[in-house]
């Protein structure tokens, strides 16, 4: 009698590569794809997964089939260093998993600064400096210093910003002011 030996099928984990830290300013979107692979065969159906984030981060978001991720810090997360940890899990029983940590800094706010502002023409017009790559800006007008309009808005722009407001003799008194985001308004 001869006896058959059956290999044992036995499940392994994935394997993830490193995940660089990253620093960025607010408003900048941190984009990239982690990469993982299974050894296993047949082949197993990865699922990626964040498997914490810091507090206030339910921006943050991975793709579970194809591990983009995907984050835009808010400017009151400026100065803060946020920990996040990808976990991708296999498809096979049991199921296993590995998970990878990384941090992204995010730079201290820089306050943008008026460095000339006056009418010309009818025309009020406004320079903008201290600008940086990142951040949401938006110019605001009030009759009152209580409501605030939306006069106009940009997404991370290049310095200096220089803003025209056309329509600035429809009114006799105007207040002008920047906001900076996101969130904006």
């Amino acid at each position: 009698m001869v006896g058959l030996i059956i290999p044992t099928l036995t499940n392994t984990p994935p394997a993830l590569a490193a995940i660089t830290n990253r620093t960025v300013n607010a408003g900048q979107t941190v984009l990239f794809t982690a990469s993982a692979t299974d050894t296993d065969h047949p082949p197993q159906t990865l699922t990626f997964s964040l498997s914490s984030a810091t507090t206030n981060d339910t921006l943050a978001q991975i793709n579970n089939t194809n591990a983009t991720f995907n984050w835009r810090p808010l400017v009151t997360q400026a100065g803060t260093t946020n920990v996040f940890a990808v976990m991708v899990a296999d498809s096979g029983t049991p199921a296993l998993s590995v998970t990878q940590s990384f941090t992204v800094t995010v730079n201290p706010l820089t306050l943008p600064t008026v460095s000339s502002s006056g009418c010309s023409n009818g025309q009020f017009v406004l320079r903008v400096c201290d600008v940086v790559a990142g951040p949401d800006y938006a110019v605001q007008v009030s009759t009152n210093l209580a409501d605030w309009n939306l006069l106009w808005m940009t997404n991370s722009p290049s310095a200096p910003i220089q803003w025209v407001d056309t329509n600035s003799n429809l009114l006799p008194l105007r207040f002008y002011r920047i906001k900076v985001g996101p969130p904006l308004p």
